[in-house]
């Protein structure tokens, strides 16, 4: 997937984060006018619903669904962001696998090309220090020439 089909994809959940939350309101404010009929026989008999919170106004209402969108729009950012790891770790694998088939390489390893001797030539790995912070010691220094 290239990145114009993933920012199609971002704007549709973001439409549809957006679609949800106004959906979520016009319920809650259903929820809250009161109806002036009569139960049906049909809501009598169902089961009781378990509330997880009451708002006491309005405001705290439109907070929640305000709060409530931007997770959504998070959750949505997160995902295209998946998509895109995903498809730039698939290109990764493909050209690690052609390294090691055209060029016999370990992509584990370090190299330096010489151009004037027109080869590939294989170097120490970077030195690790033993703790976060700490420099390498002298016997972790690559050798100078």
């Amino acid at each position: 997937m290239h990145l114009g089909g993933l920012m199609k994809r971002a704007t549709l959940w973001t439409i549809g984060a957006g679609v949800a939350g106004v959906a979520l309101m016009i319920a809650l404010r259903a929820q809250e006018q009161p109806g002036g009929k009569a139960e049906s026989a049909k809501d009598a008999a169902a089961p009781a619903e378990k509330i997880a919170f009451t708002f006491s106004d309005d405001q705290k209402m439109q907070e929640f669904a305000q709060l409530w969108q931007q997770r959504q729009v998070v959750l949505t950012r997160m995902a295209v962001l998946q998509s895109y790891w995903n498809v730039e770790q698939g290109g990764l694998n493909e050209t690690n696998k052609q390294l090691l088939e055209k060029f016999n390489l370990d992509v584990n390893k370090n190299y330096t090309l010489d151009t004037d001797r027109k080869v590939l030539v294989e170097r120490e790995a970077a030195p690790q220090p033993t703790e976060l912070g700490q420099p390498p010691t002298q016997s972790q220094l690559p050798a100078t020439p």
